[in-house]
């Protein structure tokens, strides 16, 4: 069934690789290619079929499973959900920044620019007060897992206080000034256990980064926590305005 399904791909442009990965497989798991509970192909299968290379591919699924279309194991692969993800069921959209696509995504691409150079500056500029107390927020966010409404409040800490560590007055007054969209967004995008299982990890790595202060790799670490999250939401909005399309034709 696998190689069936997986023949015929056509190489995909490399400055959207992980985008474009996520956006087929999503498309498939839609049409029920595979069914709820059914495992993927393995990771040397899917990067034949889509011409691409692990840390694509491995992108593109982080994003699925942070919207709750597939479970990782570590280990033991990648499985369709069991159940429809929280997200399909719209109710996550209700205010207006979070419902209009283009909004949404110049936001999440404006925390790319700024935050991807705050937590460098932070990397070089944080003193050993503030990186106990980032490691005391990541310590809390893993133990606050099955707590959403706890959960979220501290990942919003985490940035802001590595907002205000990289000493730059004028960013951190950005970043501020944009809280209350920070919080809807985080809140929001934090429905799933999965999701926050995710951003406890990889905030673990971005404060690994910040005790080397290592500039390039605390970026390099925003970066790829942002980016999943982008990616995540631009394929939960391309599927539901094709099943709004279908029901509407």
């Amino acid at each position: 069934m696998n190689v069936k399904l997986l023949s015929g791909i056509a190489p995909l442009p490399r400055a959207t690789l992980s985008e474009q990965v996520a956006k087929q497989l999503a498309a498939r798991i839609t049409v029920g290619d595979w069914q709820p509970g059914e495992k993927l192909p393995s990771e040397a299968e899917l990067c034949k079929a889509f011409h691409v290379g692990r840390s694509s591919l491995r992108e593109a699924l982080t994003s699925l499973a942070f919207i709750g279309m597939i479970r990782i194991h570590a280990g033991g692969g990648s499985y369709v959900a069991q159940q429809p993800s929280a997200y399909a069921t719209g109710a996550w959209m209700n205010s207006e920044t979070l419902n209009n696509v283009k909004a949404l995504e110049e936001f999440i691409e404006a925390r790319l620019i700024l935050e991807t150079h705050l937590v460098g500056l932070c990397a070089e500029r944080v003193n050993a007060e503030e990186l106990a107390e980032l490691e005391s927020l990541v310590a809390q966010m893993n133990q606050a897992i099955d707590q959403p409404d706890n959960f979220w409040k501290l990942d919003l800490a985490f940035h802001l206080v590595m907002g205000a560590a990289a000493k730059n007055e004028v960013l951190n007054n950005i970043i501020k000034g944009v809280r209350d969209q920070m919080t809807a967004l985080i809140s929001k995008s934090l429905l799933l256990r999965e999701g926050r299982e995710l951003a406890a990890e990889q905030h673990g790595k971005i404060l690994e980064a910040l005790r080397l202060h290592n500039f390039g790799k605390a970026q390099d670490a925003m970066r790829l926590h942002l980016q999943s999250f982008q990616r995540g939401y631009k394929v939960l909005f391309e599927e539901q305005l094709r099943n709004s399309q279908k029901l509407g034709g």
